[in-house]
């Protein structure tokens, strides 16, 4: 792949998509275009160029692509305000989102583009099959529309990228934290917020996580790697499980420590496996940046 690459984007102005932004334009000096919905997307600056469009509209997409080298798609249109939210249009939902993704891959496709990169979700799997690793070869047995539009999708980019018509492939994160714009609907945010305030707070929850950071790292690796490697496969992409205990002990170390709270911790009964994405030189955060992240959230829940 080229030291320098047009990369156009889909769900650049998401939460996941400004960490893909600093990463390829500011820390690896790309060129990207992304599509966005908005009338009134953020300016361009030096290596950013925003394009209006949506993933229902072949036309906008047939723009995106045109003269790029490669693709990122991480863009989904919800179907409420979770992920996670029953659409109420579950068939303009598919179509938006699945055969978007089709539209994208025939798109890069006639284009004669060399590489493209599909944002998937752990929950692809949300049903998992007893006795068997969760790595990425373990059934799709989604429990939402959203887990099987990603499940579907990933179909599509496997039929694209093992039949060489184009280097297609998946990272596939689980839960996705960090530092969210405005900061207030970050994870954790209101679990430390009450912490800081002097509340007690039942920390039983958890779950596999990923900071968006490491998945924005793991896309441009995925995007550079020899295509032999990456061709029609997927990638888990999961740092490790984080439970709400381990996030208050971080407060608590922070200078909190009357901050109050009660288990149990939580623990992964089904680790992901992670071997393909270390396998290309993927280094991920772990209690290092999960406590840079905490700090930032103390520091903004204190002046809150």
């Amino acid at each position: 792949m080229l030291a320098c690459m047009k990369i156009a984007l889909t769900g650049g102005s998401g939460f996941l998509g400004r960490y893909v932004i600093r990463h390829l334009v500011d820390e690896l000096g790309h060129q990207v275009v992304a599509l966005t919905r908005r009338d009134d997307p953020a300016p361009d600056r030096q290596g950013l160029h925003w394009m209006q469009g949506d993933l229902a509209d072949p036309a906008s997409l047939d723009r995106l692509t045109d003269g790029a080298d490669a693709v990122v798609h991480a863009g989904l249109m919800r179907g409420g305000d979770s992920f996670m939210d029953h659409p109420d249009d579950p068939v303009g939902y598919f179509d938006t989102n699945v055969l978007g993704t089709l539209r994208l891959l025939q798109s890069s496709t006639d284009r004669g583009i060399n590489r493209l990169v599909f944002v998937s979700s752990g929950a692809v799997h949300q049903h998992v099959v007893q006795g068997l690793a969760l790595d990425e070869d373990h059934p799709h047995r989604p429990g939402s529309f959203y887990g099987a539009a990603k499940a579907s999708a990933e179909d599509l980019v496997h039929a694209y990228g093992l039949s060489g018509r184009l280097a297609a492939a998946t990272v596939r994160p689980p839960t996705i934290y960090g530092v969210d714009d405005p900061i207030s609907d970050s994870r954790w945010y209101a679990l430390v917020k009450d912490l800081v305030d002097g509340k007690e707070v039942a920390a039983t929850g958890g779950g596999k996580c990923v900071h968006a950071a490491d998945v924005a790292k793991a896309i441009g690796l995925v995007l550079t790697a020899p295509q032999s490697k990456v061709a029609g496969q997927t990638f888990n992409c999961c740092d490790r499980f984080f439970s709400e205990v381990e996030v208050a002990q971080c407060v608590q170390s922070l200078g909190h420590t009357s901050a109050r709270f009660t288990g149990p911790a939580k623990s992964a009964g089904h680790p992901m496996a992670t071997e393909k994405i270390r396998s290309l030189g993927m280094e991920f955060g772990g209690t290092d940046l999960l406590r840079q992240t905490i700090k930032q959230l103390v520091q903004a829940a204190e002046v809150a």
